[in-house]
């Protein structure tokens, strides 16, 4: 039964974002790209998804509804292979 409890613990996401958004309507006026980036350090595999509709050229959205998880992971403190800094 431990080793159960253990293996779930090491799928599971030490951060955890999940969000839902309902907009009743979305008036776009620049086309530029828009992104959502998650980091950790030391990281150890985060992820984002997200779901949105598409804009299909349109410059009006109406009852639109975007969903975004994220789940940032943390490696171990002694994985960090950065250089530290040294006193003299």
């Amino acid at each position: 039964m431990i080793w159960i409890l253990l293996a779930l613990q090491t799928t599971l996401p030490d951060i955890e974002l999940d969000a839902r958004a309902t907009v009743r309507r979305v008036e776009i006026r620049e086309s530029r790209g828009v992104s959502l980036t998650v980091r950790a350090q030391p990281d150890s595999g985060s992820t984002v998804d997200v779901q949105a509709p598409e804009r299909r050229g349109q410059r009006v959205l109406r009852n639109v509804e975007v969903r975004v998880r994220a789940e940032a992971r943390l490696a171990a403190p002694n994985a960090n292979t950065a250089s530290r800094e040294t006193r003299q």
